[in-house]
């Protein structure tokens, strides 16, 4: 197994009442979340798709192996 460099995490100090603050915000955030069951046509711009992948890249996986693949298809035809 290759030796990677570890980046210590250095936690930001802050008072309780950002921290409490920032944890209620997140909660109403995901609260809203819901299963889609439809979609629209409506186009999304590009950026928008890119920064999707780099946030669902970072997400949490099975022993870091990191096993995510994303594939962009923009084309109607080959969405079918």
């Amino acid at each position: 197994m290759t030796k990677h460099e570890t980046i210590p995490y250095a936690l930001p100090a802050l008072p309780d009442s950002e921290r409490i603050a920032r944890a209620t915000a997140m909660r109403e955030k995901l609260s809203t979340r819901r299963s889609c069951r439809y979609f629209s046509d409506k186009p999304v711009p590009r950026e928008i798709v890119e920064q999707a992948i780099l946030a669902a890249g970072g997400a949490p996986n099975g022993a870091n192996h990191q096993p995510w693949h994303f594939a962009v298809v923009s084309s109607p035809e080959k969405k079918r």
